[in-house]
């Protein structure tokens, strides 16, 4: 009589069934936005080399903005290893409702909440790696308008150095029409 008691019926092998589902699941969807955080730290360490190359005054800026993102991730992947706590957990507490259905009813319970909590913290993180990729997006306009500007700045410069030049030629002329010509200047 106590036999057929303690063996799970068809509703509760079904549960089982589902919550293993339900953990696949999260482990695949976890999995997938690790791989996501990984080609994003990628993507940042890139731009954060094309910043350094291009130089200039908005360097630093966009550095920060930078640094300001890697916070971000880190953030994430913190968040990531909580998450990788609790599916552990919530596959411990799956083996234990296996072994013993009647007396873990509430540990089921438990479960089901913890999953729940799980499902949101992934959907949290989803919309967290949106925004990362609106940052990254952000991240190298900027690099693009630095480059542009880097651009300008040079050519600018480049102009002064020839008026500079001539400013000189025409000095050394002025003063010295003899050692203008000594030192290959023209004087006219």
């Amino acid at each position: 009589m106590f036999r057929s008691q303690s063996k799970p019926d068809a509703k509760d092998v079904s549960r089982i069934s589902a919550l293993e589902e339900e953990i696949a699941s999260s482990t695949a969807e976890l999995e997938e936005l690790q791989s996501k955080s990984a080609k994003i730290s990628k993507a940042i360490k890139d731009l954060e080399q094309k910043i350094l190359d291009i130089g200039g005054s908005r360097l630093l800026t966009q550095k920060s903005k930078v640094d300001g993102i890697k916070l971000h991730i880190n953030t994430a992947n913190g968040e990531i290893t909580e998450a990788d706590v609790a599916k552990a957990k919530a596959e411990k507490d799956s083996a234990k409702l296996n072994s013993s259905i009647e007396t873990s009813k509430p540990s089921l319970e438990e479960v089901e909440t913890e999953l729940t909590r799980l499902n949101d913290k992934l959907e949290t993180l989803e919309a967290y790696l949106v925004e990362l990729g609106v940052g990254v997006e952000t991240a190298q306009a900027a690099a693009e308008n630095s480059r542009e500007d880097l651009a300008t700045c040079k050519a600018e410069l480049d102009a002064k150095d020839q008026e500079i030049e001539s400013f000189r030629q025409n000095e050394v002329c002025r003063r010295h029409p003899k050692r203008g010509y000594l030192a290959n200047t023209i004087c006219l």
